[in-house]
């Protein structure tokens, strides 16, 4: 799910962070974002990622969703200065990048490799000219950053990579 939005709050309670999150609404977003809930998703406010559970939709104006997070310092400190800016782009992966996202990370923490760097292997390539030459084109460092063709090229990848190791 994509759209724009913005933090309109957040609380630090004793073991998470609720972040209040305002979407534009957008009836294909409420459908999406209501098979999300209740489950652990990877959220991207810009580029900043977070894991946490969607625990609530709310449907006015605009559409509006609790997510809990993990409390960590380094979390509530980026929230703080996210909340300064009018319009973000916001992101919830889909069941397909959550896929991709547990594939890297299982494969990279087995090759000792960070995920980001690993992605970045898998969605670079050749492209060879009509004339014969070659240029390499750079990958992209997050799921969220590759198309639907890109992401199942890297799936498949990654799926012959684990059944290698």
């Amino acid at each position: 799910m994509k759209g724009r939005g913005k933090i309109v709050g957040y609380a630090v309670n004793r073991k998470t962070i609720s972040i209040r999150i305002e979407l534009v609404a957008l009836t294909s977003v409420t459908e999406e974002l209501e098979r999300c809930k209740g489950r652990q998703k990877t959220i991207r406010l810009d580029t900043f990622q977070i894991v946490g559970r969607i625990e609530s939709i709310t449907i006015s104006k605009n559409v509006g969703l609790l997510v809990h997070a993990a409390r960590l310092d380094f979390i509530h400190r980026r929230l703080f200065r996210l909340m300064e800016k009018e319009s973000l782009g916001i992101e919830v992966s889909t069941t397909h990048q959550d896929k991709l996202l547990y594939f890297l990370d299982t494969v990279a923490k087995k090759r000792d490799q960070r995920p980001e760097d690993l992605l970045f292997e898998l969605s670079s390539f050749n492209k060879t000219d009509t004339n014969g030459t070659g240029k390499t084109i750079p990958g992209k460092r997050s799921v969220f950053d590759l198309s639907e063709a890109q992401s199942n090229v890297v799936l498949n990848k990654i799926s012959r990579l684990s059944a290698g190791l």
